[in-house]
């Protein structure tokens, strides 16, 4: 599972449309309407990294009983590590899953994707590699399942799974794998995995009390072995999968840069999915070959704050690993972000927004306001307030602006603040990435969004507010995002 081998906190305030979301959600039993979904997305919470060796995997956690959290990373081994919350992994780690001996289906590697309780005991879904060689980029995939009785601490393999149908290559990347395993509340478990002879994802389901007899969806039933059966692709819907328990949607989240960022996708029948018009993240690109100008969000996931698992209702973690803009992958970090739905009974004209996050230094007297990861000489900046949720793409029929965070390169002096996309090189700045949408003209629910200085400090930030909170002066309008 290296990177040759993909494509692809703060409480939010909702509008609410007269009903709460968790009612408005169980009283939808049928077809998703994708387009009747409002959606805030707020502020990105680094958790872990960087780091060169680990995150190379969609995250997975579990609560144990005495209210503390075991996440676990993988990269080849799988490391588990404990912390009283799940925004506070950054500790130490220990290994929990290491590759199998020469000539094992798992000698490059046991990479722990997805968990769910069964029990007295976890089962785990194993995303497995042979045959290496990374440089020439060379590896073969299958899923394995796995048993624990000790939280995590030990596994038992039960073997493998999944299979593909292609045959090795000596340089290229064959079979299946890369999934995650929901509950289906049905009696079965449902993986969702890439098939990497044409990139598409494949679903394979097995009875809760037989995990390890698995069959492919293939032209319109589960007829094909999980071992070298065929199946049908049900789109690029992604392997980041969750099961929003109230009105028992399967939900998949992929990267997908032709989309234009994070995309989210559901389905009532666990195999046809409808795509949200809009990302929950916007995003500049997807480059794996590292280092590259723009960030790299990858294995996407789903994350229920409240124990960990993908099992999830009108609020949940957005979990990503996040490589930073010129950096490669030495420079992996573990995010996450809060999202919240509410379920209307039309369609909603603009349905994203995505945090626009004032932060603060240590000292509080430098501001940056941003919709991405802070990392690297940011990483100790704290969220300071939640400016407006802006627009993930222009919205349809009503003018827009595309903002962009534009940084100094000014020796010994960071100023960052916000342009009009393309335009931070003509005020001195370079641009870091795109930082949404906003509207050029007030419309209902949405707030003004100053661009302010502090000529003390020399620094810009962004507020909500005419007199910038007493933090500075205003400059001008920028344009006008959703209340937060």
């Amino acid at each position: 599972m290296t990177h040759a081998t993909l494509q692809t906190a703060g409480l939010l305030a909702l509008a609410m449309l007269g009903m709460t979301a968790d009612a408005a959600l169980a009283q939808a039993g049928g077809a998703p309407c994708a387009d009747c979904l409002t959606v805030r997305v707020g502020p990105p919470v680094v958790v872990r990294g960087p780091f060169p060796d680990e995150l190379d995997a969609a995250f997975t956690a579990l609560k144990l009983a005495d209210g503390t959290f075991r996440g676990f990373s993988a990269n080849g081994s799988t490391y588990a590590i404990e912390a009283a919350s799940l925004t506070e992994l950054g500790g130490e780690r220990r290994d929990v899953l290491q590759a199998g001996p020469a000539g094992s289906v798992n000698d490059c590697g046991r990479w722990l994707t997805s968990l769910t309780r069964a029990g007295d005991s976890v089962l785990g879904f194993v995303h497995q590699e042979r045959d290496c060689d990374y440089d020439q980029g060379r590896t073969e995939k299958s899923m394995a399942i796995a048993t624990s009785s000790d939280e995590g601490l030990t596994w038992t393999d039960l073997g493998t799974v999944i299979t593909g149908t292609d045959l090795a290559k000596p340089d290229g990347v064959t079979g299946e794998g890369d999934c995650s395993m929901v509950d289906g509340f049905d009696g079965y478990l449902y993986a969702y995995c890439l098939r990497n002879s044409d990139w598409q994802t494949i679903v394979a389901r097995a009875a809760i009390d037989a995990p390890t007899d698995w069959h492919k969806y293939y032209e319109g039933g589960w007829s094909e072995p999980g071992l070298g059966g065929q199946a049908s692709d049900i789109g690029f819907v992604g392997t980041g999968a969750g099961y929003l328990q109230e009105p028992g949607w399967i939900a998949a989240v992929a990267t997908d840069s032709w989309f234009g960022g994070l995309r989210l996708s559901l389905s009532q029948d666990k195999v046809t999915f409808v795509d949200l018009d809009e990302p929950l993240v916007a995003i500049d690109g997807a480059a794996w070959d590292r280092p590259a100008d723009s960030d790299l969000f990858a294995y996407v996931g789903i994350v229920n704050p409240d124990n960990g698992s993908n099992v999830v209702n009108s609020r949940f973690l957005l979990s990503y690993v996040f490589v930073p803009g010129g950096k490669g992958f030495e420079s992996r970090y573990l995010v996450f972000q809060e999202v919240s739905l509410v379920l209307g009974e039309a369609p909603v004209p603009v349905q994203v927004g995505m945090a626009l996050t004032r932060w603060v230094d240590p000292e509080r007297n430098i501001y940056v306001t941003s919709t991405g990861p802070l990392t690297g000489e940011r990483s100790a900046y704290r969220n300071d307030a939640v400016v407006a949720y802006a627009l993930t793409r222009a919205p349809d029929g009503v003018a827009s602006v595309k903002l962009a965070e534009c940084t100094s390169d000014w020796p010994g002096h960071l100023d960052q603040l916000l342009a009009e996309d393309g335009t931070c090189g003509a005020v001195g700045y370079a641009q870091e990435r795109s930082a949404g949408w906003l509207f050029t003209e007030q419309q209902p629910g949405t707030v003004p969004v100053h661009r302010c200085v502090n000529e003390a400090a020399q620094t810009h930030f962004a507020s909500n507010a005419a007199d910038c909170e007493g933090l500075g002066t205003a400059e001008f309008v920028l344009g006008y995002g959703w209340a937060p």
